[in-house]
């Protein structure tokens, strides 16, 4: 897919997921806005692979929970390329395998204040900065499809953005900007599977759900993102897409 001459950014893009998303639009001709909370050098890393694919580049650092942040973030982006055409909120962080009695206030705060807040204003700040027939991915759960035990907090944190995003869609569809929810199973190398072999028995219980056989690969969740970002998607807005193997859980 042809996505040349478009601006993305990609939140919590240094890493994982987010990295294999940027890069991928990147390859397919996208100048792309690195973002990263903390650590320059891995967002920086990512840069250069981008730049190595014959696009544009930059990292800018921003906590996407707060939204003077986040104004910046985008800012940043007008400022190198002068404009914004693709935006994908795809910075989380993942708490699971803790029981509904066991969430401590602390825990609750963290992850509402990264999972909730930050892709809610992530998408506000998109919806008044992109350009006309733009596209805004929010990169959910499958978590918040099917209640699971240990997944209340994870789960209800990850569930309110889903729900923006269908009123979205439907505020700022005259502008033929698409809005929609991409909502990966667990990926297979990030997040709370970064560096876990098949051996490990949470992951061993998990790939019995998945007639497929295997978890979801970084790549994977790319290539249904790269499809939301470019023209052939244009029919598809205010929608979940569920990207699981089939899985039962």
């Amino acid at each position: 897919m042809n996505l040349q001459g478009k601006v993305a950014i990609v939140t919590g893009s240094s890493k994982g997921l987010g990295r294999a998303i940027a890069l991928r639009l990147a390859e397919r001709g996208a100048n792309v806005v690195i973002n990263y909370s903390r650590d320059k050098a891995p967002a920086d890393e990512v840069v250069a692979a981008a730049i190595a694919e014959g696009v544009k580049a930059i990292s800018v650092q921003a906590d996407v929970s707060n939204v003077v942040e986040i104004e910046a973030l985008f800012q940043a982006g007008l400022r190198a390329f002068g404009k914004i055409d693709i935006v994908v909120a795809n910075a989380g962080i993942e708490k699971v395998n803790i029981q509904v009695v066991d969430v401590t206030e602390e825990d609750f705060d963290l992850l509402f204040r990264i999972n909730t807040k930050g892709p809610y204003f992530v998408m506000q700040a998109a919806a008044r900065h992109i350009a006309d027939g733009g596209r805004i991915i929010n990169i959910a759960s499958s978590s918040t499809s099917r209640p699971q035990p240990g997944l209340g907090l994870y789960g209800t944190s990850k569930s309110a953005p889903k729900y923006l995003v269908r009123v979205l869609a439907q505020e700022i569809g005259h502008r033929k900007v698409t809005v929609n929810s991409l909502v990966p199973g667990p990926i297979d190398g990030a997040g709370i599977f970064t560096g876990v072999g098949d051996d490990d028995p949470y992951k061993k219980s998990l790939l019995e759900t998945i007639p497929i056989g295997r978890l979801a690969k970084a790549q994977d969740v790319a290539d249904i993102a790269e499809f939301l970002a470019s023209d052939q998607s244009f029919f598809i807005t205010g929608e979940e897409i569920l990207m699981n193997g089939g899985s039962s859980n």
